[in-house]
């Protein structure tokens, strides 16, 4: 039921904001918390520096577990301060089921953050239409670099990001 509950909220705000354009810089964001300690959550938590990945996503989505493992064997290749931020409006349960079946890499790594966005603060900000959507952008200007909506395959998001040489 709670799961009901979810996906009907989220099809109604995706609903709502369907003319509604991604933004070209970082919006303000709060409402989201740190799954791991439920600690507040804004967009003034990200990192200031390199690049940081917002992956909203859907721990049941087949889509986004492809994604998150291919994060996870990918790490290595990112530079210092590339930051992924996994957004999920599902309980913390769910996300651990899908990380330890599909993305253990992910876990416990400084550099990859996993937030719970229980009352859709992501879908208002960034009005994504499909999962996974990842809103990539340089940390110090705030300026979209690139996004991606429904996008399951790191290959497609790897030209935009920091790759270690």
């Amino acid at each position: 039921m709670k799961n009901f509950i979810y996906s009907l909220l989220l099809f109604l705000m995706m609903l709502s904001t369907a003319h509604a354009q991604v933004p070209d810089t970082l919006p303000a964001f709060k409402g989201m918390s740190k799954m791991e300690n439920n600690q507040a959550f804004t967009s003034d938590s990200l990192s200031k520096k390199g690049t940081n990945i917002l992956i909203f996503y859907d721990p049941g989505c087949g889509h986004c577990q492809e994604l998150a493992s291919e994060v996870g064997k990918s790490l290595n290749k990112f530079k210092e301060h590339t930051d992924f931020y996994f957004i999920a409006m599902q309980e913390k349960g769910q996300v651990e089921g899908m990380l330890n079946m599909f993305a253990k890499e992910l876990i416990g790594k400084p550099n990859v953050h996993f937030l719970h966005d229980p009352t859709g603060q992501f879908i208002l900000a960034f009005n994504p239409k499909n999962f996974p959507f990842a809103y990539i952008y340089n940390a110090e200007t705030g300026k979209e670099i690139k996004h991606f909506n429904g996008e399951g395959k790191l290959k497609k998001l790897m030209p935009y990001l920091d790759i270690r040489h």
